[in-house]
């Protein structure tokens, strides 16, 4: 009895390690997709882990950066990182605009909603709207003269989720800025802007 005992704790015990093995792969193989993306996605613009962070799991993930070269609006820097399975999306571009910061300003205040949050740092100015983002900073593009614009010029850049996300509320509008922050840095060293400024490794939190 003994033994017969013994034998059924030890077919428990293989059967609880079997599961074990199963739920792993399974947590490996259906829901790690954007952790199997490299580090720093999109050219090396974004830091993975805030996608990984954003996005459901998945298995499959794929990210891609596009670059428009061009002088002041013609210039162009998109990302964008989507799960196959749960058509999940985070995404960003940035571009330069003939536009100050005042009247930027301006244009952000007239689409504001309740879930509206600003940020104000070292002249970047960050606005969340709970899951989308636009953040302005000045940058004046290469090749052109301050007198050959109405206004200053500026580097404006928008990110926003699609679909389902892994988190929600305040950690979703955080990371969807920092998203567009990564992005306007990236975006701000590869156009060259005149100003040639250092900006800060991060935006201070919301709350």
């Amino acid at each position: 009895m003994e033994a017969i005992e013994k034998k059924m704790a030890k077919q428990a015990l293989v059967g609880l390690a079997v599961v074990a093995v199963g739920v792993f792969g399974y947590v490996q193989v259906f829901t790690k997709g954007v952790d199997r993306l490299p580090e720093r996605v999109c050219s090396g613009a974004v830091d993975r882990n805030i996608a990984a962070h954003v996005l459901p799991g998945t298995m499959t993930a794929h990210e891609r950066g596009r670059r428009v070269d061009g002088a002041g609006e013609t210039f162009l820097f998109s990302c964008n990182v989507k799960t196959r399975s749960q058509d999940s999306i985070l995404s960003g571009d940035g571009r330069i605009h003939d536009v100050s910061a005042d009247e930027w300003r301006e244009g952000v205040e007239a689409a504001a909603d309740a879930s509206k949050l600003e940020v104000d740092f070292q002249g970047i100015r960050a606005v969340s709207y709970a899951s989308e983002a636009v953040i302005y900073v000045p940058c004046t593009p290469t090749g052109k003269k301050p007198e050959e614009a109405r206004q200053d010029y500026g580097l404006i850049v928008e990110s926003r989720t699609i679909g389902d996300t892994a988190v929600t509320g305040d950690e979703l509008r955080q990371e969807v800025t920092d998203f567009a922050y990564e992005l306007l840095k990236y975006s701000y060293k590869i156009q060259g802007c005149q100003e040639v400024r250092t900006l800060p490794s991060r935006l201070p939190r919301f709350g």
